[in-house]
């Protein structure tokens, strides 16, 4: 069952795209729930406690919580839950699909948009789990969890080596940003590293080898956790 989730403070407008997203359901022959969150702050709660989502039509300009708002957290906790901008104001078309939005509608929006829309959002649901990283210099970068090779503490600074040897340093602190990532893919190796499981090629009891070459140092006191998380990842991906 598909799960569609439509957030607009007017319940007017709500039940109106309810409307629209039954008849799609219909017509497609995807049996589905539609639920409405009358605000950004509404619907966050619920996703922080259930995030088993399909697609999110999102209006806006609400109070507390905005549409963009909340968008921009849902990527920021690693979300690729494909969101719907439907909405009165154009203005803002440019920061919804940097946000990675499947579409920016302007209200009233059509039957045959809506359906588009769904159609590619449903498409999507495959594609893989990124990051929206906060960089030091103020810029924001869209990085796939995959290409994480290690995250490292290095006095003040954050570093976070990606698969090919770039070098990005993150606006958050080292133990911040480890807390977004997945615990199956990562594993912390040293208070002040944690390395990608599918970026080591070689462990020791008091180093492990990355792809690239990098060696990154274990603590005696973290071997054994991080042995069992390699052997693990690999028994899990065989």
């Amino acid at each position: 069952m598909r799960r569609i989730a439509i957030c607009d403070d007017e319940p007017a407008q709500a039940e109106l795209l309810r409307g629209l997203v039954n008849d799609w359901a219909r017509d497609r022959r995807e049996p589905s729930e539609i639920r409405l969150f009358p605000s950004g702050d509404a619907f966050w709660f619920c996703w922080e406690q259930d995030k088993a989502w399909d697609a999110l039509l999102l209006d806006i300009q609400m109070s507390g919580t905005d549409g963009l708002d909340l968008c921009r957290q849902l990527r920021a906790a690693g979300s690729r839950l494909p969101v719907v901008f439907v909405t009165g104001l154009a203005g803002h078309m440019a920061e919804g699909f940097e946000l990675d939005a499947v579409h920016y509608l302007v209200k009233p929006a059509s039957r045959d948009k809506i359906y588009l829309c769904l159609d590619k959002a449903i498409q999507r649901e495959g594609r893989e789990p990124f990051i929206l990283l906060e960089c030091a210099d103020g810029q924001a970068a869209r990085v796939l969890l995959s290409e994480i090779a290690l995250i490292e503490s290095s006095g003040h600074r954050t570093l976070v080596t990606l698969a090919g040897g770039d070098t990005l340093e993150a606006r958050a602190g080292f133990k911040e940003l480890c807390g977004k990532l997945p615990q199956g893919d990562f594993v912390q190796c040293h208070r002040c590293y944690l390395a990608g499981l599918r970026h080591i090629y070689r462990l020791g009891r008091d180093s492990l080898i990355l792809d690239g070459g990098k060696a990154v140092p274990v603590s005696r006191n973290r071997f054994l956790e991080v042995n069992a998380a390699f052997v693990n990842f690999y028994r899990q991906e065989g």
